[in-house]
């Protein structure tokens, strides 16, 4: 009867042993199913270089994954898909792809001007006269210049690049929130989330929004841990500063905060967000402090296609098709945003998040929202919730590794 029980346990753990493995190697799957598609269907040649690279790294990470049990298989898997999806398609545009089309990366070109007008002019932004097209605006904020200043210093190279420096301060900011969250094993943690399709893309291809994605999930995890509010509020002012995108996060944790830890400091948490941007402004664009008209035109006129030179961001989403389809579309749209945001507004201060991993879930939702009904939007604007609902899982997962240890260390009595 022992031996009858004793077998029975063996083949439970056995089979719970069993599960995280086959949802590592499904993701991988699916990982490489999109990478397949992306390879077939991008209308972006540097995408569609990406996805050939990606599939077979993901391919190999999925079998790897099923067949070998190894302890290191999982270590294995991991630096396999982040080697396909990551290290063999950047290598492949410093040599052999160095001459591919440069469509679909027009950011990087916007990020480098932007660098060398802040040095020869002390602004990012051109001149009215100078907007000839929509490549001449930049809808970016003026801290995120500071990655187009080695080019405009002289470096060349992937040392001039942006796109580096973008990919290596998301994966600092990233080792800073996994280290704050006790994560074990960061730097497996990091390499898997930036394997993942939904970051490995846009690091290949030198996504704007990696800093400011960085920056939320710096903020996020200071704030899940109860502490440094005055760091993790100017950590969110900064992305902000860089992305209008971040905006909807002060709308969703300001409550928050006054709900769980009190007025003073939801105060302290926005009046450090705010001191935080104004000084990043400030400091990158100081030309602009006696007229700073040219950045409403560039972050929130022309994303909102309010500029005659119209943004080439475009999807089949709702907010887009509207827009584009009548001349009174883009206003259409843009007053229902704001009745949206006001709403949301109301609905967050009658009924706050009360930790951490809710304000998340209410980001996550609140930005789709957002990016459905934008009048100018991307499919890859949905990295921020889905980056948001990995953090939860994260944050989910820090706090039952916190809970076991704290369990060890209580005495017996």
């Amino acid at each position: 009867m022992i031996f009858s029980d004793s077998s029975a346990l063996q083949r439970i753990d056995a089979t719970r042993r069993r599960r995280p493995t086959t949802w590592r190697a499904m993701s991988f799957a699916v990982s490489a199913a999109f990478a397949a598609g992306v390879a077939a269907f991008a209308g972006q040649q540097v995408q569609a270089s990406w996805g050939r690279w990606a599939v077979g790294g993901y391919a190999l990470a999925a079998l790897i994954t099923l067949l070998w049990r190894h302890p290191a298989a999982r270590t294995t898997a991991t630096a396999t898909a982040f080697s396909g999806a990551v290290v063999a398609p950047l290598v492949w545009l410093v040599t052999g792809g160095r001459h591919m089309s440069t469509v679909g990366m027009g950011a990087l070109t916007v990020v480098k001007r932007a660098g060398r007008l802040l040095v020869e002019h002390g602004s990012p932004y051109l001149p009215l006269e100078q907007l000839t097209d929509p490549e001449s605006l930049n809808p970016y904020g003026p801290p995120l210049t500071v990655f187009g200043l080695p080019h405009a210093l002289g470096l060349h190279g992937w040392a001039g690049n942006p796109r580096t420096w973008f990919g290596l301060a998301a994966a600092l900011l990233g080792y800073a929130a996994l280290r704050l969250l006790k994560a074990d094993h960061p730097i497996r943690t990091l390499t898997a989330v930036l394997a993942s399709p939904v970051l490995a893309l846009p690091f290949v291809l030198g996504g704007t929004d990696l800093p400011v994605l960085g920056l939320l999930a710096l903020s996020v995890v200071l704030l899940s841990r109860g502490s440094h509010i005055r760091t993790a509020g100017a950590a969110l002012g900064l992305a902000c500063a860089m992305k209008v995108t971040a905006l909807p996060a002060v709308l969703v944790l300001v409550p928050m905060l006054m709900i769980r830890d009190g007025r003073r400091s939801a105060f302290t948490f926005a009046a450090s967000g705010f001191l935080a941007a104004l000084a990043s402004f400030v400091v990158t664009a100081p030309a602009m402090v006696l007229d700073p008209y040219d950045l409403f035109r560039n972050m929130v006129l022309f994303p909102l296609r309010f500029t005659p030179q119209k943004t080439t961001a475009a999807s089949p989403l709702p907010g887009h098709v509207i827009a584009t389809s009548e001349s009174t579309g883009a206003t259409l749209m843009t007053a229902f945003l704001v009745i949206l945001v006001a709403a949301a507004c109301v609905h967050l201060w009658r009924h706050p998040a009360r930790d951490v991993r809710t304000a998340v879930l209410q980001m996550a939702v609140l930005w789709t929202l957002i990016f459905s009904l934008a009048p100018a939007a991307r499919y890859g604007y949905f990295i921020y919730p889905l980056l948001l609902l990995g953090l939860r899982n994260l944050l989910a997962a820090g706090q039952s590794t916190a809970a076991r240890s704290r369990e060890k260390t209580v005495s017996p009595l």
